[in-house]
């Protein structure tokens, strides 16, 4: 029998990030959680149980937004086997009271090398362990951005847009896609990949069964140039060292090459008709930009076959 639980990583940080954590009047820590009843989706469940366990309301806008981790443990309840699947979110602390519920004895506040050697069960050091690494990730990467931000200040022949569009997705991504620059609506909403190219890299995703969110997206130059033109040398240098860092702090196994402009800046190489559906250096893959199957019916069913390649190299560096 499967059984699905929902809850809620609270963390705040002083000098260092800090996790709720709950006594049990059995003697072991826990997080907030707890099973979904009927007519919730998995954040209402995790909103609520936080609330009942902890008092502490958090607003679904205030959840990571692309971070989960699910445990999936087995144990005996009389003669059945149970399959417990217990999918965690991450908020940080909006200080509400706290006031635990009957099912605990008290709360503690506790760094990740205290829960290291506090928690029990080695699925919750695991989560604790992707929780630290994700937010040390997400300041890493919100310092280069700070930095990059101000690039258009700094060089006084800008001719692209002056606003900035940061990569977004998930810091712990084993998986960043890397395209040219953003576009016009990409410059407006200030995200990545969320126009017609976006709607053609999702349905990529979709259909590798792959979720946007577990991904990391970012461009080659983070600056829309007017008119959607080719950004020059000048342009892909000052920005390629951000892009350098960016992918140094979030480490992916594979990195995924949309169009020329990305491959020529990461590879050298300005052949993608050749080079297309291939994994180079054991970590970078290549495909077409998906502005090029905007135009062409022929690449985007050369995209999809090399999406298809994309997700048996995907297979094949989860089973090494």
């Amino acid at each position: 029998m499967d059984e699905y639980s929902y809850g809620i990583i609270i963390y705040k940080k002083d000098v260092e990030y800090e996790y709720l954590v709950l006594l049990r009047s059995e003697g072991w820590l826990d997080f907030p959680k707890g099973h979904i009843e009927k007519n919730e989706d998995e954040f209402d469940a995790a909103i609520r149980e936080t609330f009942e366990e902890t008092n502490i309301m958090i607003d679904k806008n205030d959840i990571e937004a692309f971070f989960s981790y699910t445990m999936n443990y087995s144990f005996n309840k009389g003669d059945e086997i149970i399959n417990k699947h217990t999918k965690m979110f991450l908020a940080e602390y909006n200080n509400n009271e706290i006031k635990i519920s009957k099912e605990h004895v008290s709360y503690e506040w506790l760094n990740y090398h205290q829960l290291l050697r506090r928690l029990r069960y080695i699925n919750q050091k695991d989560m604790v362990y992707y929780a630290e690494k994700y937010l040390t990730r997400r300041d890493a990467i919100n310092e280069i951005n700070v930095e990059y931000m101000k690039l258009p200040d700094m060089i006084k022949t800008w001719r692209l847009s002056r606003n900035f569009v940061p990569g977004e997705g998930n810091y712990n991504a084993e998986i960043v896609f890397v395209g040219q620059a953003p576009g016009k609506t990409e410059d407006e909403m200030k995200r990545p990949f969320v126009g017609r190219s976006g709607r053609i890299l999702n349905s990529m995703l979709s259909m590798i069964n792959i979720n946007r969110e577990s991904v990391y997206i970012t461009s080659v130059v983070q600056f829309y140039p007017e008119k959607n033109r080719v950004p020059d040398k000048s342009e892909i240098d000052a920005c390629f060292p951000y892009l350098k860092r960016q992918l140094d702090v979030i480490s992916p196994k594979i990195i995924v090459i949309l169009g020329r402009i990305a491959a020529q800046s990461l590879l050298g190489i300005n052949d993608i008709k050749n080079n297309h559906g291939t994994i180079i250096n054991k970590r970078y893959f290549i495909t077409y930009h998906p502005a090029a199957a905007l135009r062409s019916k022929a690449v985007l069913g050369k995209m999809e076959n090399d999406f298809i390649k994309l997700k048996n190299e995907i297979n094949r560096i989860k089973n090494q």
